[in-house]
């Protein structure tokens, strides 16, 4: 009777641990099934290095603060004409973009008319062939008419000049925009080894040497342009924008760039991007966009900067049946919600810089007849910092359909001590069971 009891504890204990380990085994599956369908990203450090150049040079926006010619304000000043008053409402919002805040007297419209302002900025924003007088260094070449590679651009800030820009289609055709063989999700075309500016749009750099720079020297007419009230600066400055050469809006990574300095900037790329695996997911799982999988009615080129933009486009028309004027209703705007359903692509390109400057007196090159003598302006120097980069990588904790049946495997082993035979072995004894079971019921 005490061998029977022991025997039977026996074998309830192990029915137990069957049990147990059947619950922690069903417990493991659930889990991985629901991580494998449901958060199947995380974001790692990818450890391998990547060359520069697999990634585009950042598009770089000029922006002169010198935007209204001192003899047309002064020209119009005080004689109570139109042209008079609509100049007032241009420096205020050029002036007030520059200074980060409404430093003069409100003379904001309900309207701008898009004719006047055209005129304005043709008779008083500096031009193209002003502004890039010298000639420019690109990877060691001398480009001559430089203003050809530049796109003149509207922003907040006024009359901007944009470089290595990824056009939207609104400002160049189509023809011009098909040069381009590169994309957020894919990078450059295997075909494309060019890497000069006026070989491939956007351009890339293949090193961090003297020789793979941008130099550009940016001029102003002394005395030439007036100065807006309350600014920090006693003179002529430049704003220089870095950006993803598919954004037109983007205005985060910037510096301010005096007269008579030398500055150098060097560009740290922050470079994230999606696996093969991630691909297939469904939209709602993935939560972001690959590079063709959302079309934009305005720009060609989708990102989540220049979808935000189009949505405020949208619904300024929606609301006052015209187009805003950069973000001169963003007060406004953040007062409204808007459902633009923007998420960010799946492959992000971001830039950071480190710059540095001194002192470089243009006298000596007046001296020495290398620029006008009214001329007066700075000297900006763009490269890479580092030959390489890290990327974030987003990617399946599970990678695939062949790492999900290895963790299944793993799991079975684990907890119950099997595998695919074993499976294959208790299938072959429970069907052996069901037809031995269906043929005697038969037989009777």
């Amino acid at each position: 009777m005490e061998k029977y009891d022991y025997l039977f504890s026996l074998e309830i204990f192990w029915i137990l641990i069957f049990v147990c380990m059947l619950l922690a085994t069903i417990s493991g599956l659930c889990a991985l099934i629901d991580v494998w369908i449901n958060y199947p990203s995380i974001i790692f450090i990818d450890n391998t290095n990547s060359a520069i150049q697999e990634i585009p040079f950042p598009m770089i926006t000029i922006c002169p603060s010198g935007q209204i010619r001192k003899s047309v304000w002064e020209k119009y000043s005080n004689t109570n004409s139109s042209y008079w008053e609509n100049l007032q409402q241009y420096r205020h919002i050029t002036c007030s973009s520059f200074l980060y805040g409404p430093t003069l007297k409100s003379h904001t419209k309900d309207y701008i008319d898009h004719d006047w302002y055209r005129q304005i900025m043709k008779d008083c924003a500096i031009s193209c062939s002003e502004l890039f007088q010298s000639e420019v260094k690109w990877q060691n070449t001398t480009l001559s008419n430089f203003c050809q590679f530049v796109q003149p651009t509207l922003s907040i800030f006024g009359l901007c000049y944009a470089i290595n820009m990824m056009p939207i289609y609104q400002i160049l055709n189509d023809e011009y925009y098909q040069r381009s063989k590169w994309t957020l999700d894919v990078g450059y075309s295997l075909l494309s080894d060019e890497n000069v500016l006026f070989n491939i749009i956007p351009a890339r750099s293949n090193g961090v040497s003297y020789y793979h720079r941008l130099r550009l020297k940016l001029h102003t007419t002394e005395n030439g342009f007036s100065i807006c009230p309350n600014s920090k600066f006693d003179e002529d400055f430049f704003l220089v924008i870095i950006s993803n050469p598919g954004e037109l809006f983007a205005y985060k990574t910037r510096a301010f760039v005096a007269s008579d300095t030398y500055k150098k900037i060097q560009i740290t790329p922050f470079v994230k991007r999606i696996k093969s695996d991630l691909m297939w997911r469904s939209l709602k799982i993935r939560k972001c966009y690959l590079q063709n999988e959302r079309k934009l009615s305005t720009f060609q080129f989708y990102t989540e900067s220049n979808c935000n933009e189009e949505c405020k486009i949208n619904l300024t028309i929606s609301i006052c049946g015209c187009a805003y004027y950069t973000s001169a209703l963003a007060l406004y705007l953040s007062k409204v919600q808007m459902k633009c359903n923007c998420l960010p692509t799946c492959s992000v390109i971001e830039y950071d810089i480190t710059d540095s400057s001194h002192y470089d007196s243009w006298n000596y090159l007046k001296a020495t007849n290398l620029v006008k003598n009214n001329s007066k302006g700075a000297t900006i120097e763009v490269v890479f910092r580092h030959p390489h980069f890290n990327a974030y990588e987003a990617a399946s904790v599970v990678d695939g359909i062949d790492s999900l049946i290895s963790s299944i495997g793993g799991i079975l082993g684990l907890f119950l001590g099997i595998n695919l035979i074993n499976i294959l072995e208790i299938l072959y004894v429970v069907i052996k069971i069901v037809v031995s079971y269906l043929y005697c019921k038969y037989v009777e």
